[in-house]
Order: structure tokens, then C-alpha cells, then sequence
């Protein structure tokens, strides 16, 4: 028997799963992560690890196809799109079962998804389905959905990468409450325990009306450091170590004969400056240029991240419809010229401050903000100074406009190349510091934006999407710099078969198994 943690022992015996099934590498699949979970409930959670638990435990309509951004089949078998983008029909699956036996029909699906639009928790992200207007039950299992207008997006605002679009039992969920853990999905799993930091624990789920899960007991560790967790699988503690490795980490455990690593070929995590378009230094696009051709997004990656990521030249992942880079890359002759014509000159630079903050986004912040401002001060005619905040501080004052030029990270919503541009123009530009609705072009965002949301033609919704990321290189509210690659990655034992992150940003652990 392989050399087992007291904390995986202990793990194993209190949940009642067996040593000789995990010795055995068959019934029982041990994962560890960095990641936590803030609350189980779909209705209040708003983050990626609480929405992975959530999606072990239930299905939406719809699903993301492994390996791709497209939309598939889940508890809906197929569906129809009306021809204006407003309704939606969806024909169920007629042998679906919830964990309490109960039926997952049209009317659960009504009942669950009105129950996430009236709860609407302040930490939910229910916003991401309020364009629902009324849910109809045409017959036991067909649904009919409309929108309060056309929004082609909402195929993929279905799937289960949304936590409220996940669908619940009317019989053991609460109705007026949030859920914390007390629900019964129609998922391939069952939610045996939950310890808060500590683990969670599922059971596979018989009567799952898919393709049963290839391993029946699933645990989820909890380790507070990265370091702990690349100790965990090179001490075979773990089956499997996902979110979050260090990039020194990856590289080095890449080489350990024993392990195995995969990652995702694109990472939808993308870090990235902003810009205030009204901030007395950054109003005028000059400047915001001249930024935006003095960065070398190579050296972030190579000197902070070890290799692991990726530079982007647009905000919308490499492959994904609608995807076109267009920012330029490191020119500091172009940018020393374009700060010449906005009137800096060597005895005269621009002074500004570069924000960050400090522990948000790990411990790597303050490297990366080093490198971009060594860029930035190489030019003859630019003088930056790097200040931070702790978050809560940080996100208060990008949001009154306190900050010229700053970074941001994001993880999409939902997998589709609006989510990627709609947020800083033309969604929440004062929430998220850009105040780009004050901008000269900001109705023409709109409009565009609008019309591709009520376009169901991929290829015509993404011709527009390409020409927003073109006009924001003249109006350059953002830098695009790199793709967060750490996240993308997944190490396991050798035995571990199948085990992948894809464009998701998760890892499917129902068609993993061990040999």
C-alpha cells in the first residue's frame, strides 16, 4: 500500500471510503487544490471552485463539448432558437432522475430557474441569466424560454459553466432560502460531505441518466500553499493536482518521470491594463497607445512566470469565433513618437502611477508590475511609479475612477468572445474603472454590441466582435498581456487516465479513472 498523508488517512476513514479501494487506485480518485469553496449555493456563489462543486453535483439544459467552446446536449437533448435570438425551446431528456428520485422535467426546470432569479443572491451572478422574461412548460419534458430581448448569447449562458443556469430537485432544495449544501442535482455525483478548507467529498450517482462516472468515490483536498500541493503529488498523497501549481513548479514536476502533466492549449484567464479614458493623464488615446506599444508581454512571461503562459494581442482567447489580436507588439520608437506628439518630451516626461494590488492575484503581482514599468521607463519621455492597494481598497477606488492605468484579471462568465469585450465598454466600464460609457464612441459600442447579441449567425455576430477589437486599438481602454497558463494545467500519477483541462477551465472528473 502506497504511503498515505494523515491528512488524506484521516480524510478517508471520516468519510467512510475505503483504504483498500484507494490502495487499489480503482474506486476511489483523491484531488487536491489551492482553490476554496465559499458557499454552496446556487443562487449565492459566485466563483469558479463553488461553481465546480456545484456542476459535480447537477447538470444545466446544456453543456460545453470537451476540448472545444461549443454547446452540447446535457439535460436538454436538443433545442430550437427562434429566428429573432428571443426563444428558446428545449426538449429534456425523458429518463432524467434527481438524487431524491425524483423526476427532472420541464417543471423542475421552471421551478430551479425561477428559484435562482427570485433568490438572487448579492454573490450569485444571477444577473448572467436576468434576461429571462417567462419560462413555460409546453409538456412534461419541453420547456420554452424568452428573453426580454434577443441575445444569441444565451445558448451558452445555459450550460453548466453558470452557477444559477444549474438545474435542482423542487423536493430537497430549499425554496425561499439558499440552498448551503441542501440539494439534490440530476449530476453524475452525489455531494456526500463538504468540511469547509478542509475537503469534499461526492459519490457517484447510479440512476445518472449519462454516461456513468468512471470512478465511484471522488476527494477533494484543500491545501493552503502550492508548495503543499506539489509535496501532495510528488509524495503520491494525491492522485491528482490541479489549481494552483506555481509556474516553477510546473516546470519542474514536467520532468518527473513518474507524473504526467496536460494543459489546456488556450487559457480564457487573461491578465491585462486598464485605463480610466477620462483621467487627466489617460484621457488623451496618445498616451494610451504609447502604453500599449511599450509593453513587452515576453518578458512578463519569461521573467515572472517561468514560461507558463502566453502572451495575447487581443482579449478574446487565441481559436474562439469572433477572436482577432490586434494590438501591436513591443515598438518603443512608436510609442516615444506618440508620447512626442501628445507633448512629453525627455525634459518634460509623463508621470503617472501604475496600480496593482499585492496578494489578489498571488504573489507574483508585484514582479509583473516591475517588469511593465522597466518598459515603461525605458522610453526618454515617461516616468512611472508603481503604488498598490489591498483589494477591497483596490476595487473602491478603481470604481470612483481613482486610478489612470492599472491591471485586472478575468475568468469569463461564459465562453463566448462578448463576455471578453462587453464588461469594460459597454456593460460595467464605471464598475470596472474604465468609465468608457464618458468615451466619444461608446453609443457605437452599444449598437454594435447589440446588434451581434441579436445576430444567431456565428460567423456574422463574429465579424462584429472582430470589429470592436479593432476599434479598441484606437480607443485603447485596455492592453491585452497574457493568458494566465498556471491554471490550465493538471499534474497526476502516472495511473490516472484522462485527465485534461480544457477551455473550460476545469477538469471533468467524471471520465477519469485509474488503472
Amino acid at each position: 500500500m502506497k504511503k498515505v498523508s494523515v491528512l488524506l488517512l484521516t480524510g478517508l476513514l471520516l468519510f467512510g471510503l475505503s483504504l483498500v479501494g484507494f490502495a487499489q487506485d480503482t474506486d476511489t480518485l483523491v484531488m487536491g487544490t489551492t482553490d476554496r469553496v465559499t458557499q454552496l449555493s446556487p443562487a449565492n456563489s459566485y466563483d469558479h471552485y463553488s461553481w465546480h462543486v456545484l456542476r459535480m453535483c447537477t447538470d444545466a439544459l446544456l453543456t460545453i463539448k470537451p476540448k472545444t467552446d461549443e454547446v452540447a446536449p446535457s439535460l436538454a437533448k436538443d433545442w430550437e432558437v427562434g429566428p429573432d435570438a428571443q426563444v428558446y425551446t428545449f426538449h429534456l431528456a425523458e429518463d432524467a432522475t434527481f438524487t431524491d428520485g425524483e423526476p427532472a422535467n420541464a417543471e423542475a426546470v421552471k421551478w430551479s430557474l425561477e428559484r435562482a432569479l427570485r433568490l438572487d443572491g448579492p454573490e450569485g451572478g444571477v444577473g448572467l441569466i436576468k434576461m429571462i422574461d417567462t419560462i413555460e412548460v409546453l409538456d412534461e419534458y419541453t420547456v420554452k424560454i424568452t428573453l426580454k430581448s434577443p441575445d444569441a448569447t444565451f445558448l451558452k449562458r445555459m450550460t453548466g459553466q453558470i452557477g444559477p443556469a444549474l438545474i435542482w430537485s423542487p423536493k430537497s432544495t430549499p425554496a425561499d432560502e439558499f440552498a448551503k449544501g441542501e440539494f439534490a442535482g440530476v449530476g453524475p455525483y452525489k455531494l456526500k460531505s463538504f468540511t469547509p478548507d478542509q475537503s469534499v467529498v461526492y459519490e457517484a450517482y447510479d440512476g445518472y441518466y449519462g454516461e456513468n462516472a468512471k470512478t465511484k468515490n471522488v476527494v477533494e483536498l484543500k491545501y493552503t500553499q502550492s508548495a503543499q500541493l506539489r509535496s501532495a503529488i510528488e509524495s503520491g498523497d494525491i492522485d491528482i493536482a490541479f489549481r494552483t501549481l506555481n509556474p516553477i513548479d510546473i516546470v519542474q514536476l514536467e520532468e518527473d518521470p513518474n507524473l504526467k502533466t496536460e494543459h489546456a492549449a488556450v487559457s480564457p484567464s487573461v491578465r491585462y491594463l486598464l485605463f480610466n479614458v477620462t483621467h487627466k493623464q489617460f484621457g488623451d488615446e496618445r498616451v494610451r497607445k504609447a502604453v500599449s506599444h511599450a509593453v513587452s508581454r515576453n518578458e512578463i512571461v519569461e521573467q515572472v512566470f517561468s514560461g507558463v503562459g502566453k502572451p495575447i494581442y487581443t482579449m478574446v482567447p487565441e481559436g474562439w469565433a469572433g477572436s482577432l489580436p490586434t494590438f501591436p507588439k513591443q515598438d518603443l520608437a512608436k510609442a516615444e513618437s506618440l508620447l512626442e506628439s501628445a507633448g512629453y518630451t525627455e525634459d518634460n516626461p509623463l508621470e503617472a502611477v501604475l496600480w496593482f494590488s499585492p496578494k489578489h492575484y498571488g504573489t507574483t503581482e508585484a514582479d509583473v508590475a516591475a517588469v511593465v514599468q522597466g518598459s515603461l521607463n525605458s522610453l526618454s519621455n515617461m516616468d512611472v511609479k508603481v503604488k498598490s492597494l489591498e483589494w477591497g481598497a483596490y476595487t473602491e477606488q478603481m470604481s470612483q475612477g481613482g486610478f489612470g492605468m492599472f491591471f485586472l484579471g478575468w475568468y469569463p462568465d461564459y465562453l463566448e468572445a462578448s463576455n471578453f469585450i462587453a464588461p469594460w465598454t459597454t456593460e460595467s466600464p464605471e464598475g470596472l474603472g474604465t468609465f468608457f460609457n464618458h468615451h466619444p464612441n461608446y453609443d457605437a459600442y452599444v449598437k454594435i454590441m447589440d446588434t451581434a447579441k441579436a445576430t444567431p449567425d456565428v460567423e456574422k455576430r463574429s465579424a462584429l466582435y472582430e470589429s470592436l477589437q479593432i476599434l479598441s486599438t484606437e480607443d485603447v481602454m485596455w492592453v491585452p498581456l497574457w493568458s494566465n497558463m498556471a491554471q490550465a494545467y493538471v499534474v497526476t500519477q502516472d495511473n490516472v487516465m484522462n485527465a485534461y483541462v480544457d477551455q473550460t477551465m476545469d477538469i471533468h472528473i467524471p471520465l477519469i479513472w485509474k488503472e
